[in-house]
């Protein structure tokens, strides 16, 4: 039966009735609570540079069975991951800049191999991101009635975003493939990307049906040091409130989120007061805060997303800057979630990247996230492969090298 392709600017011309059958076995990145509020948001605004919003929708006879969401870009001072320029050469320098002797040597070959590319006009001055806006997910959503029309499909859209990329003259990117989407890695693998290790995401699969199951995997003198942790915060008369109206507390929260963030520069994502009005009217109650108060006062928060058995620690935010490593982060970035992921009968609660061996110690493992190139220029292709290949590989070996063993920390 054939299939046909259209790029829309946002969803808003389908339904909630549409979007929730489209979208029904969804992660919450890709549901459609999310879409309204990608809809709602000024999205370069939060990012730091010009985007444009795409979704490529493929339609049976007027029913939408698949979606993949996408944006266009040629931002000098987008947020980096979303800049193939930095990410796959500036950002090398930060990669390897307390790196062993040889990352020296790494440096000066990335150097040299970014001015040989942009002399032969094989440049990364922007890009077609295939992934859904403000997480680091990507995805091919099917809901097909058969195996081979979500196939159709999912052909038909990678036609579609190569037709774009090569219109555009820009290199197609799915930024966030899960190791375990092996149906979409072999569909891009099939199709000629280019497979890129970028890093692991940090996920606890959740053990038994009570916060005392996750308490019991661990050894005695590991469960002493987590229940300090957890009693330090109630001593200093800390509670912790969950809270679904977020658009009440927003500028709050705008604050405590730049407070804790800022000290990464302008490596992160902006989240005006707008964007927590809009999680609160469009993605609620997939979307919650748990609220840290000391004396009546909020102290700091965690932002948490829920979908099916699904919960992510998205983001957390205090009122004043400090070290990470501290028994209100500790309980506002693991032991509160995880009571959550208890009380809404979620099986994996998912943690973020980086702090590897700080997330290992309290029970998570690693979960690879890869990314897929395609270059719309044989020439372009050829000269670009070989370093990609290369940052891929380095980025595997870095990876693989930062999961030594180490007890966890005797003091909060």
């Amino acid at each position: 039966m054939t299939l046909t392709l259209k790029f829309h600017d946002s969803v808003s011309h389908l339904s909630d009735a549409e979007l929730d059958v489209l979208t029904s076995e969804s992660s919450v990145f890709f549901g459609r609570r999310w879409f309204r509020m990608l809809d709602a948001v000024d999205l370069s605004a939060m990012a730091r540079g010009a985007l444009s919003l795409r979704y490529a929708i493929a339609y049976q006879q007027g029913t939408p069975i698949a979606l993949c969401p996408c944006f266009i870009t040629r931002s000098k001072t987008i947020y980096t991951p979303y800049s193939l320029e930095h990410f796959l050469f500036t950002s090398w320098r930060k990669g390897f800049a307390n790196g062993p002797a040889w990352s020296r040597v790494a440096i000066a070959a990335a150097d040299l191999y970014r001015n040989v590319a942009w002399r032969a006009g094989a440049g990364f001055e922007g890009g077609v991101f295939v992934t859904s806006p403000l997480s680091m997910r990507s995805s091919i959503h099917c809901a097909a009635p058969s195996a081979e029309l979500a196939t159709q499909a999912r052909e038909l859209i990678l036609q579609g975003l190569r037709e774009l990329a090569t219109e555009e003259r820009l290199p197609l990117y799915f930024y966030g493939v899960p190791q375990d989407d092996t149906t979409l890695r072999e569909t891009l693998n099939a199709a000629a990307f280019q497979e890129v290790f970028i890093y692991d995401d940090n996920v606890i699969d959740v053990p038994g049906d009570t916060f005392d199951a996750y308490l019991g995997q661990f050894k005695s003198d590991v469960r002493r040091v987590i229940k300090k942790e957890m009693a330090h915060a109630r001593d200093a008369g800390v509670r912790f409130e969950r809270i679904t109206e977020m658009g009440a507390m927003a500028e709050q929260l705008e604050r405590f989120y730049e407070v804790t963030y800022s000290k990464y520069g302008n490596e992160h994502l902006r989240h005006p007061s707008a964007f927590w009005t809009a999680l609160d009217q469009h993605v609620s109650p997939e979307a919650e805060a748990v609220v840290a108060y000391q004396h009546d006062a909020p102290i700091g928060f965690s932002l948490l997303l829920q979908k099916h058995e699904e919960l992510w620690f998205y983001r957390v935010g205090r009122a004043e800057a400090g070290a990470s490593e501290t028994p209100l982060y500790f309980n506002l970035a693991f032991y509160e979630p995880l009571r959550r992921a208890y009380a809404l009968g979620a099986k994996k609660l998912w943690l973020g990247a980086s702090g590897y061996e700080t997330k290992r110690r309290r029970g998570a493992r690693r979960h690879g996230l890869y990314s897929y190139l395609w270059i719309p220029g044989r020439w372009s292709r050829t000269v670009l492969q070989p370093y990609v290949s290369a940052y891929s590989r380095v980025a595997m070996a870095m990876a693989a090298g930062g999961t030594q063993n180490a007890r966890i920390r005797k003091t909060p």
